[in-house]
């Protein structure tokens, strides 16, 4: 009813927290983004294979920095 279509997605436990979340919000036909540098966890591995499978599952892999600029620069290169 608000418009919105699209979700940056931060937090703890990449593998856990963050996928379900994630993956909830697919389901639910949102277009999700995950800023790689503001999710973690405690295992490397776990949080490397978590963002594997939520870029293979339909969520865009991002930065905080390059969402940031989402809406600011325009797509001929003037910002």
């Amino acid at each position: 009813a608000r418009g919105i279509e699209r979700v940056l997605l931060c937090g703890i436990e990449t593998h856990v927290c963050v996928a379900q979340t994630a993956f909830d919000l697919l389901a639910a036909g949102y277009q999700v983004y995950i800023a790689a540098d503001a999710v973690g966890a405690r295992g490397a591995f776990d949080h490397v294979i978590a963002l594997r499978r939520l870029e293979s599952s339909g969520a865009v892999i991002t930065t905080v920095e390059a969402a940031l600029w989402v809406g600011v620069a325009r797509h001929d290169g003037r910002t």
